[in-house]
């Protein structure tokens, strides 16, 4: 089946023809296996430097720090397609997409470790054991911190996590197969002359379906874990998508005035109302042809 929006995104990447197009992905996807591989050098380093005594001390800290530097690369890689846009509208013409959107690519690329991160159990990860005790019990279950059997606590983590998985790959699924990747690579705020008015009813139940799906997966590797890590890890990711909805929604409020801002409060961004379950289910279990 042919991806919908691909021949607009070809279109606006004159310079990608043929298989070349491929090149901005794969890029893209060598960013996030580095990116993850820099994770975890800093879950690990007091362990492989362990002589140095301040890397123990800090040692608790460390996997939140990458993570932090992650997305904080992240945004500034995904922001600059929106803070450039008129910069490079009038250096580069029709041409200031192409030169834009392999940064956007990496940006959002590094959202990918970022979730695998929350997966990721820090206390075992070798080559040794953790040289500070706190780093341990932040790794540590919280139900059986609260008393649960390890047992429980396994089947419990596996359901929630597997479940919402499952549903967050759903809802990114239906958005790329609804909306196209034109849509989802934002061809549109560089040419928002050719953008069509996106009237599906999905968006009378939530403001921006992508961003939930990633959220979910993001819940997903939280329970995973279900850690004091994996919890501020998911905080994490939960405040980067924030600032993209928050950055997003200053252009949509300068497109379409008033009506946009009515429509934000009547719809939410990244959770559905009971009232809007069916819709919403409809919605990420619709075939589309």
């Amino acid at each position: 089946m042919k991806l919908k929006g691909i021949d607009k995104l070809r279109e606006k990447l004159p310079s990608y023809t043929g298989r070349k197009i491929y090149v901005i992905p794969a890029g893209a996807v060598g960013c996030a296996i580095l990116a993850y591989f820099l994770l975890l050098i800093f879950d690990i380093l007091p362990r492989i430097f362990s002589d140095i005594i301040i890397l123990g001390v800090i040692e608790p800290m460390l996997p939140l720090i990458g993570t932090s530097i992650v997305a904080a690369i992240a945004n500034w890689l995904v922001g600059t397609v929106w803070s450039k846009r008129e910069d490079m509208k009038s250096k580069f013409g029709d041409l200031a997409y192409q030169r834009i959107i392999p940064r956007g690519f990496l940006g959002i690329s590094l959202i990918i470790p970022l979730i695998f991160h929350t997966f990721t159990p820090i206390s075992l990860l070798p080559p040794l054991s953790p040289i500070n005790d706190l780093t341990t019990e932040m790794s540590r279950s919280l139900l059986l911190i609260l008393g649960a059997n390890t047992v429980l606590d396994i089947v419990i983590r596996l359901a929630l996590s597997g479940s919402i998985l499952l549903l967050g790959l759903l809802v990114i699924r239906s958005s790329f197969l609804t909306f196209g990747i034109d849509y989802m690579t934002v061809v549109y705020l560089y040419f928002p002359e050719e953008s069509e008015l996106q009237e599906h009813e999905i968006y009378s139940v939530l403001r921006h379906p992508t961003y939930m799906g990633a959220v979910l997966l993001g819940a997903a590797g939280m329970f995973f874990s279900f850690s004091f890590y994996s919890i501020l890890m998911f905080l994490i990711i939960y405040i980067l998508f924030k600032i993209q909805i928050r950055r997003e929604e200053i252009e949509l409020i300068e497109r379409f005035g008033k009506g946009y801002s009515e429509y934000k409060k009547q719809v939410p961004a990244l959770y559905v109302r009971p009232r809007d379950i069916q819709k919403f289910f409809k919605f990420i279990t619709t075939r589309m042809d």
